[in-house]
């Protein structure tokens, strides 16, 4: 066993609690076939996820980190009582979310189907957690997503596909102008907006609307490479502080956004 496979076991299994996660995220345990539905609790929550897919990455890139968390930060906010995540996956980050927020109310948007499962199941243990099989943009009409050419990224789906060669599995979605829907659902506040959709950022954002925006205290997400520059001007523009973290061994970058 290589010394980094071993490392990453340890920290896996002494944070997870679960030996069958541990063995499979790093690399010990052949993932069962068909992506089978797998299981392991947390701080009380109980996190599903499909074996032998990025599942297993995802959760352990979203809330078994420590500070390296993926949407940790010092900056934010206290007193929580709304989040809106928008490219929830299979909902890892909503068991961070409610690790820190246990009593926040949380609106959970991914139009994926396969995902949206997993996720609905994730969401299911929580009274005050919503799940919607949606997409969201700044205009309502359809979009096109397409699936991701790494392999065993089961649930990456993107509209901007890097390293595509054309062949990849394609699937056109209805999509929601993001504040009309949010306004359908009764938000009118949001304390933090969490948004990871492979590229489509600045879509949604803008689609908030300004006087939605100016009820909006923090944003995350993770930027694609397209307009990310074009966001972060618009969000400095509206009264945002902008912040980022990147790794030089990544082509993605985390923001985010802090209402001055």
């Amino acid at each position: 066993m290589a010394t980094r496979s071993v490392k990453r076991f340890i920290k896996a299994i002494v944070r997870s609690g679960s030996y069958s996660y541990a063995a499979e995220f790093s690399g010990f345990a052949k993932p069962t076939a068909g992506n089978q539905l797998k299981s392991f609790a947390w701080k009380g929550m109980r996190f599903s996820y499909r074996s032998g897919t990025s599942d297993a990455f995802v959760a352990y890139e979203c809330f078994l980190h420590g500070k390296r968390n993926a949407y940790y930060t010092p900056n934010l906010p206290n007193d929580v009582k709304c989040i809106v995540d928008v490219g929830a996956n299979v909902g890892a980050s909503v068991l961070f979310w409610k690790s820190i927020y246990p009593n926040a109310e949380i609106h959970c948007f991914e139009p994926i189907e396969s995902n949206f499962e997993v996720l609905k199941k994730n969401c299911d243990q929580f009274k005050n957690v919503y799940a919607y099989n949606e997409a969201l943009g700044d205009a309502d009409g359809e979009i096109t997503f397409i699936h991701s050419p790494a392999a065993n990224n089961e649930g990456g789906w993107s509209v901007f596909q890097r390293g595509a060669s054309g062949a990849e599995q394609k699937i056109t979605l209805k999509i929601r102008e993001s504040g009309k829907r949010l306004s359908e659902l009764g938000v009118t506040q949001i304390d933090v907006l969490k948004v990871d959709t492979e590229g489509a950022e600045r879509a949604i954002i803008k689609g908030l609307g300004l006087s939605l925006l100016k009820n909006s205290r923090y944003l995350c997400g993770e930027l694609h490479g397209e307009n990310d520059f074009e966001l972060l001007s618009y969000l400095e523009n509206n009264g945002f502080a902008i912040g980022n973290k990147k790794s030089p061994k990544s082509k993605l970058f985390n923001f985010e956004a802090v209402r001055d």
